[in-house]
C-alpha cells in the first residue's frame, strides 16, 4: 500500500513539474502574442513563412563542398562562417543579401505599427531578458562594449 503510495505521489509532483514548466516556457510567448494586433500577427506569420521558404531554398543551393564545411566539428562557429562565406556563389550572397533586405523591411513595417503601449512594453521585455539573461560570459572573463564617451565604435571593416 505504501508503495502504491508513493509512487502515486512522486507521478503527481512530477506532473505537476513538467506541466509548470510547459506553461512557464508558454506563458510569455503567449502574452506578447495577445499584446499585438490580428494584423501584426499576420505580418510576423507571413514573415516566418518567407524566411523559412528562403531558408529552405538556400539549403537546397549549397554544394557537398559547403555542407562539409558546415559538419566539420573541430572548427569554431566563426571559422565556419568564415570559410563557407568565402565559398559563396553569387546566387547565393544574393540570397543572403535580398534575406537580409527582407528582415530590415519587415522590421520596418512591424515598428511602424506598434502603438506606444506596444513599444513600451516589448522594451520593458527585452530590458528583462537582457537584464536576467547570462550575456556575453566567455572563457577569458565578462564580455566589455566598445564604448567611446556613451557611444558604441562601428568597425566600418577596415
Amino acid at each position: 500500500m505504501k508503495l502504491k503510495n508513493i509512487i502515486s505521489t512522486l507521478s503527481f509532483f512530477s506532473l505537476m513539474l513538467f506541466n509548470a514548466v510547459v506553461f512557464a516556457q508558454d506563458s510569455s510567448f503567449n502574452l506578447i502574442q495577445k499584446e499585438l494586433t490580428q494584423q501584426q500577427r499576420d505580418l510576423l506569420q507571413q514573415e516566418k513563412e518567407v524566411m523559412i521558404s528562403n531558408r529552405e531554398a538556400f539549403k537546397t543551393s549549397l554544394t557537398s563542398e559547403q555542407l562539409a564545411i558546415l559538419n566539420d566539428k573541430t572548427i569554431s562557429k566563426n571559422e565556419i562562417r568564415m570559410r563557407l562565406v568565402a565559398t559563396f556563389s553569387t546566387s547565393q550572397k544574393d540570397m543572403v543579401k535580398n534575406q537580409q533586405i527582407s528582415l530590415r523591411k519587415t522590421r520596418d513595417n512591424f515598428r511602424k505599427t506598434l502603438t506606444g503601449e506596444q513599444r513600451k512594453m516589448l522594451k520593458e521585455r527585452i530590458d528583462k531578458i537582457r537584464d536576467t539573461k547570462d550575456r556575453g560570459e566567455l572563457k577569458d572573463g565578462p564580455r566589455v562594449n566598445n564604448v567611446n564617451n556613451g557611444k558604441k565604435k562601428r568597425n566600418n571593416g577596415n
